[in-house]
């Protein structure tokens, strides 16, 4: 039976339109912005004033003084009906070179109730991109009201805009509210992302090889991971150039930059709507597509990719908490709590309100925004342009560095709440094909007091081996690996490791599936899945650790590293001793997620943790620990491994 993905009626007791991702039931309540592309009850769901590629013409030129320095300041101007609070922007200078490749750089741009200005380079011939969202950077939108309780949408004939769907900001009349204020119609493209990864930089810049084409080169939203445990780095940039149609390098000269977010925007800024020649239908609702809409005298039976204005398949964007932090401009790094509970690495925007406007740019978890201060000479970088950093770090609060003496009195931040580094159209977690792609050992055929067959010893001091033991409480089979040190006189950098033999030695990708138990503590790394290991200490491990010098209060997280000591990621699980949990451990070339789950519950729908690791070479999986005692400290009783794309199969209930 197919996955209802399209609900246009009632929910929850109110009239609203509802679009999931592939695979997942639109009618479940407890979809979040992973699993949703679209619901007309979120209250600020992105949409676009304005926005253009190639921006040309006449350059302003600007001076002012403030901290007792001098500005100067070269940017294009975009101006709008005025609204009752200052939007969100973003902005690039674009360069073409003789070649004709198309190179973007992030500049700081400047939101005003009637205009934004965007800066450009302080050479000739420099374009501006930008994308002016017709939303609020300082603060929610005054108007936004439940209409009398009800949410207005409408699928039939609009009595000005004819046939079509409509679907307007929440507090806005459907029938007779502006443009601006409709979040998705038929007339106009919505903001969707077309294609979204991560990468590792390991030094200077990356080339990525995208999974679409797009020949009209848009700018490319970038976010760059910095050094978590500070303020970030200077840095200028990024630097973004296009290659051809389908690939783009990009270039962080920030000495600390990690991973590399990129987002590639799904929007036509030179499609201009109006009525159709002919009749044409242009809504398309089935269990297959989802909802798709077509542009202007196009069939969207048969649209293809860069003719829909919105398929349901394309995240799109909607800011789920605001954060404001006021500061004198004292040299500070101050943390936040974040009222919502983000998976990965969210898209962010952050403002700073300094020397009498507002700063904005773009960010994310662990992601540096471009430089908010104000400007010397951009794109070229300077010491003065990066007076202020906001970031959103791994312990989910937002973070702010003011250098001292700078006036920097406010920051704004818009969350929102989908991850670009977790688009994943094949997570269907559901058919019995599962358990045929997936290789897996419950040890119910193991010899208990020995180590289990078709696993090799990796790691380990004789004295310490992982066996198989019965009678196990709540074991799937009664049995189960018992894991110990048994490294004599313990210390603090003990581990052992085992590998799963059935996948191999060359496991590159892949979803790993794991009933995980722990019976003593505190134990610094009680359980840990291990993949891709080629050497005793070149491998990536995840699992649960009990650590406090993390920063978590409990001690009590999930963690992701590239090696065993070197974190790259965690969250916090307030996990139990004595209790079976499923841990899901999914690895996809840069991207790392993971899940934990209390066995015999429901397995969520969205990740507990996702993060972007370094890449490595292929190698085996299994098990490592890492601990400082000899008592038997974990159980392990059903190991899966897929290496197909699909889930790992396991009895889940």
């Amino acid at each position: 039976m197919a996955t209802p993905r399209v609900l246009l009626g009632n929910f929850a007791g109110i009239p609203r339109l509802r679009v999931s991702k592939p695979g997942f039931d639109v009618t479940d309540p407890a979809l979040g912005g992973e699993q949703l592309v679209f619901d007309s009850a979120r209250p600020e769901i992105l949409s676009v004033l304005a926005a253009s590629w190639q921006l040309s013409g006449t350059v302003s030129v600007e001076t002012w003084s403030g901290d007792g320095v001098t500005f100067t300041r070269r940017y294009r101007t975009v101006t709008f009906a005025t609204l009752p609070w200052e939007p969100i922007c973003i902005g690039w200078a674009r360069q073409i070179n003789i070649s004709g490749q198309v190179t973007y750089t992030q500049t700081p741009s400047c939101s005003y109730t009637d205009h934004c200005t965007f800066t450009v380079g302080s050479s000739s011939g420099v374009d501006t991109a930008y994308i002016i969202f017709a939303n609020p950077l300082a603060q929610a939108d005054s108007r936004e009201a439940d209409n009398g309780g009800n949410y207005n949408l409408l699928a039939g004939i609009h009595p000005s805009r004819g046939a079509g769907l409509f679907v307007p900001r929440r507090g806005a009349d459907v029938l007779s509210c502006p443009d601006r204020d409709l979040r998705l119609t038929i007339e106009r493209p919505s903001f969707q992302i077309a294609e979204a990864g991560a990468v590792w930089r390991a030094s200077g810049a990356v080339t990525v090889n995208l999974a679409g084409s797009y020949p009209d080169f848009p700018p490319v939203i970038i976010l760059a991971s910095e050094d978590r445990g500070s303020a970030p780095s200077v840095s200028a940039g990024p630097t973004v150039a296009w290659i051809d149609a389908s690939t783009i390098q990009i270039t962080i000269t920030s000495s600390n930059a990690q991973a590399i977010q990129y987002i590639i925007p799904a929007y036509d800024p030179a499609y201009v709507h109006g009525p159709d020649t002919i009749s044409t239908p242009r809504v398309l609702m089935d269990q297959t597509v989802g909802l798709a809409i077509s542009q202007r005298n196009v069939d969207v039976r048969f649209a293809s990719e860069s003719q829909l204005l919105f398929r349901a398949t394309r995240p799109m964007l909607n800011v789920n908490e605001r954060k404001a932090v006021n500061n004198a401009g004292t040299a500070v790094i101050s943390k936040t709590a974040l009222a919502t509970n983000p998976v990965g690495p969210p898209i962010a925007f952050f403002g700073a309100y300094r020397l009498g406007r507002w700063w904005s740019a773009a960010g994310g978890i662990d992601m540096q925004n471009a430089a908010l201060g104000a400007p010397s000479s951009l794109p070229s970088p300077g010491a003065i342009n990066y007076e202020m950093f906001a970031t959103i770090n791994q312990e989910k609060k937002l973070r702010a560095a003011w250098v001292a003496g700078n006036s920097t009195p406010n920051l704004r931040a818009a969350i929102i709440d989908h991850s670009a580094t977790l688009l994943d159209d094949s997570d269907l977690y559901s058919g019995p094909a599962l358990q045929a792609e997936s290789t897996y050992d419950d040890f119910s055929g193991a010899t208990v007091g020995s180590a289990p067959p078709g696993w090799t010893r990796r790691y380990q001091a004789t004295t310490g081996m992982a066996v198989v033991t019965n009678a196990v409480a709540s074991a799937l089979t009664g049995k189960a690996i018992r894991v110990t040190m048994g490294f004599g006189t313990p210390s603090a950098s003990t581990y052992a490791e085992i590998s799963f033999d059935a996948p191999g030695s060359a496991v590159t990708d892949g979803d790993i599936l794991a009933g995980i138990r722990m019976v003593n503590g505190p134990i610094v790394f009680p359980m840990e899945i291990m993949f891709r290991r080629s050497a005793a200490a070149i491998h990536q491990a995840a699992g649960i650790v009990c650590d406090v010098s993390g920063g978590v209060a409990s001690g009590q997280r999930m963690w992701f590293g590239p090696t065993y000591d070197a974190a790259a990621g965690a969250a916090d699980f307030a996990w139990a001793y004595d209790t079976w949990y499923w841990l899901r451990l999914n690895v996809k070339g840069s991207q790392r997620r993971m899940k934990i789950w209390p066995r015999g519950t429901a397995e969520p729908t969205s990740w507990n943790l996702a993060f972007v690791g370094p890449g490595s070479a292929s190698g085996y999986v299994g098990l490592t620990q890492w601990g400082t005692t000899t008592t038997p400290y974990a159980y392990l009783d059903f190991f899966s491994i897929c290496t197909t794309g699909r889930p790992a199969w396991g009895p889940i209930t």
